[in-house]
């Protein structure tokens, strides 16, 4: 899950040119680590059509033992008249699970047009490996489980994109500070499979945790068909309202568990077979008193 913070991460891992690197700050379950590359370390795969720049550089993040899989471009997109003429550095900020132990990263520099091409800085297939502190990391004791049957085939069903918000959604007054509250969480997911057969299913089984680790919502949820995709591949999308939670007015108040935790794992059903991407997809929320 990326970030959108204005504050800064607590730590920064820099990758310099000449195949240096440097760190700075300690990356601490809970807090957020930044990832800056400078693009002279990978020149392979760079393409300018009629003066736009049509490349870009990827850093792919995984946090053990969970394995969930982070993505975002390290580099920000100058425009002229609409068009992208320069890409310069941009650091990518993501939010440290409260259970990972371990941060792998590597990236790619492609471009995706008029035929593909890839260049890997990988440590030659190794990757970057960091340890992860802080807090003894939580482990749940009811988490959601790996359906029998289904087979792993991350090439065949995967998540593009996924967040997770709570929200007060308590009409705010004409004037002066809020008067109550009405806590609201949405889950937004987008989904990719590949496009085997006209029929099929994609669905997710979620859970909800509060902040005791207490299971709050048990639910299967079904991502409706958005469109056509790259790759002979198909979208499919989930948006809306997972969990109500506290709603307060003045006089009184109704309290419900502080949703703190969304956890999910991702399904395609084609032709009699399901397939996953086998990652437990994890979310963390900001606390309902500062929500």
């Amino acid at each position: 899950m990326t970030l959108d913070t204005s504050s800064s991460p607590k730590a920064v891992l820099r990758f310099l040119p000449h195949w240096q690197q440097a760190g700075e700050g300690a990356i601490l379950r809970g807090e957020s680590v930044a990832i800056e590359f400078a693009p002279e370390r990978l020149t392979g795969c760079r393409l300018t059509r009629h003066g736009a720049q049509v490349w870009d550089i990827e850093a792919f993040a995984k946090f053990h033992p969970r394995g969930e899989l982070l993505r975002g471009s390290v580099l920000d997109r100058v425009r002229t008249g609409g068009v992208v003429t320069a890409l310069v550095p941009k650091p990518l900020e993501l939010a440290v699970p409260s259970d990972a132990t371990r941060l792998e990263i590597w990236f790619d520099n492609f471009v995706d047009a008029g035929g593909r091409c890839d260049a890997w800085d990988s440590r030659f297939g190794e990757n970057y490996w960091f340890e992860v502190g802080g807090p003894k990391p939580i482990e749940l004791q009811d988490p959601v489980r790996y359906r029998d049957g289904a087979i792993s085939r991350p090439d065949l069903v995967n998540m593009v994109r996924q967040s997770a918000i709570k929200k007060n959604v308590f009409p705010p007054p004409p004037s002066g500070p809020p008067v109550g509250k009405d806590l609201r969480t949405s889950l937004s997911l987008r989904a990719w499979v590949k496009n085997l057969a006209y029929a099929k299913e994609v669905w997710i089984d979620l859970h909800v945790f509060d902040r005791s680790t207490t299971r709050i919502v048990a639910t299967s949820l079904g991502l409706p068909w958005e469109g056509s995709a790259s790759g002979a591949g198909d979208l499919f999308h989930f948006e809306g309202e997972i969990f109500r939670g506290l709603t307060a007015t003045p006089g009184s108040v109704f309290p419900k568990p502080n949703a703190w935790l969304v956890q999910y794992r991702l399904y395609y059903e084609v032709e009699g077979q399901t397939y996953t991407d086998a990652i437990l997809h994890q979310l963390e929320l900001t606390d309902d008193a500062v929500t």
